[in-house]
């Protein structure tokens, strides 16, 4: 009986977390994250504002070119240089990997998958300064 009101509570506590997650190590992926269902999308699609669900970090992609190639931002609130930005499809599923070359971020990068039908991109973060891996996820910021 203790172990299942034990349960009961951790499985209360998870629900009333208000829907945000910490980063977690890349070997701990979440449900999410691990579907990946190949549904295939635009790369227009990538266009727009987005913001990490874990803190205040965004991508912001102004243009896709036709060889895959991001015009793309990256504020942590500010700004941090992106060296490259690139999209590619594999599978009929759309990537993304955005390398940072800046002030502690000594080549860190992102590898993201866009989810079509949430609207999201998900993936790890490669901090190359701390040598470790973080499962992230960002969501399409309306416009205004």
């Amino acid at each position: 009986m203790k172990r299942v009101a034990a349960l009961l509570i951790c499985l209360l506590a998870a629900a009333c977390d208000g829907g945000k997650q910490p980063p977690q190590p890349a070997g701990k992926r979440t449900a999410a994250a691990a579907s990946g269902a190949p549904v295939s999308a635009d790369p227009q699609r990538l266009v727009g504002r987005w913001i990490r669900s874990d803190a205040d970090y965004a991508i912001a992609i102004t243009s896709v070119s036709a060889d895959g190639k991001l015009e793309a931002a990256y504020l942590n609130p500010r700004p941090v240089h992106v060296s490259s930005a690139e999209a590619h499809r594999e599978d009929g599923v759309l990537h993304v990997r955005l390398e940072l070359q800046d002030k502690n971020y000594p080549g860190s990068y992102y590898t993201l998958t866009y989810d079509p039908g949430t609207d999201t991109m998900t993936g790890v973060y490669h901090h190359l300064g701390l040598n470790q891996e973080f499962d992230v996820a960002f969501s399409r910021l309306a416009a205004p």
